[in-house]
This record gives structure tokens, sequence and C-alpha cells, in this order.
């Protein structure tokens, strides 16, 4: 079985341009920069999860996070009600539906 490859040829001539291959190196960039950034960003949180009085201070304060969060945002009717609210108005300017 043989392979043509004028048909390739004639495909990349016809269909890729420059603008198509700067998308796709921009395309490629981004995820270059975004897989660098996550690995470095994720031998910073090693770093930081192995101080371990630094690890436990961490999750007070999450802790306390979430106790200020629900205590502010969801106790009463009307809360839970603002709540859904803004974030329907911001899921709408985010999306744009």
């Amino acid at each position: 079985m043989q392979f043509d490859f004028s048909t390739i040829k004639d495909f990349y001539t016809e269909n890729v341009t420059d603008d198509v291959l700067k998308k796709v190196g921009l395309t490629a960039g981004i995820f270059a920069v975004v897989i660098v950034s996550q690995v470095l960003l994720h031998g910073l949180v090693e770093i930081v999860d192995g101080i371990p009085v630094f690890n436990s201070l961490m999750q007070v304060v999450g802790v306390y996070a979430t106790l200020r969060f629900v205590l502010s945002n969801l106790v009463t009717q009307e809360q839970r009600t603002t709540l859904r609210s803004k974030v329907r108005s911001s899921y709408q300017e985010i999306v744009g539906n």
C-alpha cells in the first residue's frame, strides 16, 4: 500500500497559513508557560507544606475563613438569597448570557 504525499502537500498549501501557524505557536507557548508555572508552584507548595508550623497555621486559617464565610453568608435565608443573586450576576457578567 503506497501513500500519496501529494494530497498532504496540497492540503497544507491550501489550508495552512501564517495566521494558523501563529495561533498554533501562541497556543504552544501558552501551554509551555502554564506547565512551567505549575511545576514551579508545585515545588513552592511542597516547600511550604514541609514547614510543620506553617502547615498547621494554614489549616487553622482555612477553618477560620470557612467559618467566617458561613456565618456571614449562609446563616439566614436572606443571606443565602443575596449570595445566590450575587453568584448569578457574577456568572452572567463572566459568561455574558
